[in-house]
């Protein structure tokens, strides 16, 4: 069987490039790698000199991951005497790596080295600002030679390091002082308008509400506001007249119990008995709707007669 039966020869763009192809879309019968192959090796066809892709059959073109430079920081940090990390990481270890949390796609390994390098470079970029800024604070504070041109400049800056103390007797100042400050009023329009008083302009509900409306299947025929307003008033007078009535506290009158209770006495006129008593209650066979204590309240007036 032939080779060129099984793979495409190159070049050829492979399908599902997006950019252009010349004459592609005059060109049927083939699949887009064969097609392509084709267009890029006619001379009849204009195209650029330079193919647009990059032939990598011909030289020894692989990606190594993690890079040697990675590799090589994070040994540099264990010979330094960093005893916790090594390349490589064995996969399955629990311990903290700083920065392969933003790392996905690649092994455990790989993640865990270019997160170390990573981590690395950012610690000796900052000890090198560091380094710079202990540098200039000595030779602007006369403790360096300056040798360069560059140090001699920094020696006649305006500003120098380490900064001074303007005023020390004021370090120990406290500068953020709590101050009582009053409560603040809730602003009138958080008001709801079912319940604003009925002589407030803004006892209206806004065109376009889509809530319930009270009493609004009583108004027709006017303007929303004029029958919002109508409606909502309807509400609140209904509302503060069943809260006034209907809605407030009973009170419950009943005379008191006596003082003292014979022990001898089993039915009481103002107590009732135990839930568990299991002696005869005149007339309980006949009544329900109550508790037990309730109805045995006064047991005797079956025997007079009150049959309540």
């Amino acid at each position: 069987m032939s080779a060129e039966l099984v793979s495409t020869p190159n070049p050829h763009y492979i399908p599902g490039y997006t950019g252009f192809c010349p004459q592609y879309k005059y060109r049927i019968g083939d699949t887009y790698g064969t097609t392509s192959h084709k267009l890029l090796l006619d001379p009849t066809v204009s195209h650029a000199e330079k193919l647009v892709i990059s032939d990598r059959t011909v030289d020894d073109y692989q990606v190594q991951r993690p890079p040697q430079k990675d590799i090589d920081i994070v040994n540099a940090r264990f010979i330094q005497g960093d005893p916790v990390y090594k390349h490589p990481t064995i996969p399955g270890y629990e311990g903290f790596v700083p920065r392969i949390n933003g790392l996905f796609g690649q092994r455990y390994t790989v993640q865990a080295t270019e997160g170390l390098s990573e981590f690395e470079q950012m610690q000796r970029k900052d000890m090198a600002a560091l380094n710079n800024l202990l540098r200039q604070g000595a030779l602007q504070d006369g403790k360096w030679n300056p040798k360069t041109l560059e140090d001699r400049e920094l020696t006649q800056s305006e500003f120098k390091l380490p900064l001074l103390q303007v005023r020390p007797e004021c370090a120990g100042m406290v500068r953020n002082l709590s101050v009582d400050e009053p409560p603040l009023n809730p602003p009138d329009h958080s008001a709801s308008p079912y319940f604003m008083d009925n002589a407030d302009p803004e006892k209206y509900l806004k065109k376009g509400f889509t809530g319930p409306v009270p009493f609004g299947y009583s108004s027709f025929g006017q303007t929303n506001k004029a029958m919002t307003n109508s409606a909502l008033c309807d509400f609140t007078t209904n509302y503060r007249k069943r809260l006034s009535t209907e809605w407030a506290p009973v009170t419950i009158s009943r005379p008191d119990p006596p003082l003292l209770i014979q022990p001898s006495e089993i039915y009481h006129r103002h107590l009732g008995q135990l839930p568990n008593y299991a002696g005869h209650i005149p007339g309980a066979i006949f009544r329900f709707g109550k508790t037990y204590g309730n109805d045995t309240r006064d047991a005797k007036r079956w025997l007079r007669g009150d049959f309540s």
